[in-house]
């Protein structure tokens, strides 16, 4: 027993805590997900049919009216690509630790940031009306500021029934994305109005009897530029996931496909993501991090991720956002 002693005293429970919160659902909550293959194209359309439902009553000569129509014309959507850092571990290092599972934990975080990336990018085009058809954009709630001495302003409550108004023409079925601010103005909602209800509200039960499912938007994600929040403060996106104007979700995201010769020529593993993780064995071509010193083939190995997507926003009506900083 005393010949095993050092290997019970330096056994690991558990693994290194990550605070870096993934976001598992929510992009599936809110759009379509499509692949494309290896060089196969995909198209938007560029604008709206938003021709009226006209209908006559049947002429008394018989005449049928003819009116000439155009196709709705597309653009092509143009895929980016995503990759990660080259994450190395010298192996001397990890022969002489007891934490010898560092590049799997790697490997698991960058999975995590491309899945924060895509729904970080949707985010963003959503607030921003990009890849909206060019003579439709997101429709926007506008709450009314308490702080400007009207006499009925906005409260929370109003702002959500405020954007499901304005989307439930188009669909139904919603989604509520909000900021981590509003969720906390949220959970206490009822706790904050207790003196001054005059009816009954118990707000997550209304949202639930609306049809509205709430889902806090958590985390942070760096896209080279520092370490920024998913959804900012205060925002608010309501999205109707069931469209009455368009088959399935308004927003639809598509991964180009790695076929398995390619992903050989990779070296890489392809997930049912089609995001590829790739292995690199040593040695590593590095920086060494000593002064004077250029790139150099390190003693080690690493792991690195890519993946080829492209987004767009077809059905922006049945899409709502909201600033609520001014209430929350």
């Amino acid at each position: 027993m005393k010949e095993m002693l050092h290997l019970e005293i330096s056994k690991l429970i558990g693994e290194p805590i990550n605070t870096k919160l993934p976001v598992p659902v929510q992009l599936q909550a809110i759009a379509n997900i499509e692949t494309a293959l290896p060089g196969e194209h995909v198209y938007k359309y560029t604008s709206m049919d938003k021709d009226a439902d006209y209908i006559l009553n049947v002429d008394a000569n018989g005449v049928i009216t003819p009116v000439k129509k155009n196709p709705i014309g597309d653009t092509p959507l143009t895929f980016s690509g995503l990759n990660s850092r080259l994450e190395y571990v010298l192996v001397d290092d990890i022969l002489s630790s007891p934490d010898t599972k560092v590049l799997g934990r790697k490997k698991v975080a960058i999975s995590r940031g491309m899945d924060k990336s895509e729904l970080k990018i949707i985010l963003d085009a959503i607030l921003a009306d990009t890849n909206v058809p060019d003579n439709q954009g997101i429709q926007e709630y506008s709450p009314v500021n308490p702080g400007t001495g009207v006499t009925d302003p906005d409260d929370l409550y109003d702002v959500v029934i405020g954007m499901k108004h304005l989307a439930e023409d188009y669909g139904d079925g919603f989604v509520l994305l909000v900021a981590s601010d509003v969720k906390e103005a949220l959970d206490t909602y009822d706790k904050r109005h207790a003196d001054d209800f005059n009816y009954r509200i118990g707000i997550y039960e209304t949202l639930r009897n609306l049809g509205i499912k709430t889902m806090k938007i958590f985390g942070q994600v760096d896209r080279g530029s520092g370490e920024t929040a998913l959804l900012a403060d205060g925002q608010m996106i309501l999205v109707a996931t069931d469209s009455t104007i368009a088959s399935g979700k308004p927003i639809t995201f598509v991964r180009r496909i790695i076929t398995p010769d390619i992903a050989k020529l990779m070296g890489a593993d392809i997930d049912n993501t089609q995001r590829a993780t790739i292995t690199n064995p040593v040695p590593v071509q590095a920086d060494p991090g000593v002064t004077g010193s250029s790139r150099s083939n390190l003693l080690a190995y690493g792991v690195y991720g890519y993946e080829s997507i492209v987004m767009c926003i077809p059905n922006p009506l049945a899409i709502v956002r909201a600033d609520a900083s001014v209430i929350v």
